[in-house]
């Protein structure tokens, strides 16, 4: 019954896009199928392999082991500010988002963040044939007119 549901979700959520679209006859479902068939594809090497289930857990140990640098920081400012036993959502929620936003902030400025994106980027549009390279444009959607230049 959980696979008949999960099933039925994905077909109410691509029905919802084809009826929110306005452009129906463009929409192209061979990348949908192919990005959907590379989801299942890696959660189930994720989830039922040993080798994902230790990628997951190296994974899982790098943000454990920035969320208590993080908490040791908050402690360190505010140490003193709770009494014994007590937990402030401030200190412990809020603060540990503020410097993990600054963590990815500073990965963004030194361009590594930018760098995993973009080849993260540029394998799911190799894999699903979304667009066409061009060293002047980058990336672009194709369009029928590079279809019809791709063919000659």
């Amino acid at each position: 019954m959980k696979y008949l549901i999960g099933i039925l979700s994905i077909l109410v959520i691509y029905a919802l896009a084809v009826l929110v679209s306005n452009n129906r006859k463009n929409i192209r479902y061979r990348p949908l199928g192919v990005m959907l068939l590379c989801q299942f594809v890696m959660a189930l090497l994720l989830l039922k392999t040993d080798a994902g289930n230790t990628g997951i857990a190296a994974v899982a140990g790098v943000f454990g082991h920035l969320l208590a640098y993080a908490n040791e920081g908050v402690n360190f400012v505010f140490g003193g500010l709770l009494n014994k036993g007590e937990i402030s959502f401030f200190l412990s929620v809020l603060l540990p988002i503020v410097f993990i936003s600054a963590l990815i902030g500073i990965l963004q400025h030194w361009r590594i963040l930018g760098f995993i994106i973009k080849y993260i980027g540029l394998g799911s549009a190799k894999s699903t044939a979304w667009g066409v390279w061009n060293p002047i444009t980058r990336w672009r959607r194709r369009s029928s007119a590079s279809l019809k230049c791709l063919s000659r």
